[in-house]
């Protein structure tokens, strides 16, 4: 057994590693975001054929992280594989960004904010990218008491210009800033009432609070009291946008409509707080490796 600790705030015990806890939420994302994706493509029956892309990449990306997670030494042919099937959703993500923004000109080939409201969400794609730069670091290990010297299986020892926790921490900072400007645009649909500027202010102040940790040389306990609430606040935010969606795409029936679903309230979107709530609250956790007779103790207590 593993025990995590995030800032001695909360203590949780785990049957595996916080590395291959990542890769295992990594796999789920992918599933969760394949599944959006259908839904969000299915409204243009999956034309032009490029949109098959990220549907046909998912199912991929889940089993090398799901197969990663599961394995306590991972062999070398699999550890690459996920390493290249990683490197390809960044593109993956890249690409159907801007085919969104292509999509997001009107016919005069301009930008403007009507156009870019009801168009495909332009930064939607960029989950991809997101979900598979965490996976890949998920798979790499840090040289120990070396920050920012990164071993990568079967290809060796790289120098980055920061830590591995520093990565993750940009990562999910980026991740709630593309939330917050998704939210602003997609909100903008329709107006915005009281509701609807809870995702947008939380979503910026939470980019600004896991960014200032990302950039500062030293927390304080008033820092990690700070994130660590902005979190619990991402998993509550997600939840109750997701409780909004789906009573907006029920419509007053009682029933689900599919075409609700696809064109008006998209169920899974709220959830990406939720998700990177707990992602941010898994990045920072320290790690120890318990004896029997340390869970033993632990399970009296």
């Amino acid at each position: 057994m593993n025990e995590i600790s995030v800032f001695h705030i909360a203590k949780l015990k785990l049957p595996m590693e916080k590395n291959r806890l990542l890769l295992m939420l990594v796999g789920v994302n992918f599933l969760f975001t394949g599944l959006d994706v259908v839904l969000a493509h299915m409204v243009n029956d999956f034309r032009p054929v490029y949109e098959w892309i990220p549907v046909i990449y998912a199912p991929f990306g889940a089993a090398t992280s799901f197969m990663l997670a599961l394995k306590s030494k991972p062999g070398k042919v699999l550890s690459l594989t996920h390493i290249f099937i990683m490197i390809l959703g960044v593109v993956v993500g890249v690409l159907g960004t801007a085919f969104h923004a292509n999509e997001a000109l009107n016919p005069l080939g301009q930008l403007t904010w009507i156009w870019l409201t009801f168009a495909s969400p332009i930064m939607a794609p960029l989950a991809f990218a997101g979900i598979a730069l965490v996976g890949l670091y998920a798979a790499v290990e840090e040289v120990e008491g070396q920050p920012g010297m990164l071993k990568v299986p079967g290809l060796g020892i790289f120098k980055a210009p920061i830590s591995r926790d520093r990565h993750f921490l940009w990562l999910v900072g980026l991740g709630f800033a593309a939330s917050a400007l998704t939210s602003i645009i997609d909100h903008g649909q329709y107006g915005y009432s009281i509701y609807k500027l809870i995702p947008i202010v939380y979503g910026l102040f939470a980019t600004g609070v896991v960014l200032t940790l990302a950039v500062a040389k030293e927390w304080t306990s008033g820092d990690e009291l700070t994130y660590f609430w902005t979190m619990i606040a991402g998993i509550v935010v997600g939840v109750l946008g997701f409780g909004f969606h789906l009573s907006g795409d029920l419509g007053g029936t009682g029933q689900l409509s599919l075409e609700r679903i696809l064109v008006f309230a998209p169920i899974l979107a709220p959830l990406l707080y939720a998700d990177l709530g707990i992602l941010g609250l898994i990045v920072v956790a320290s790690e120890k490796k318990l004896t029997k007779v340390q869970d033993q103790e632990l399970d009296k207590n």
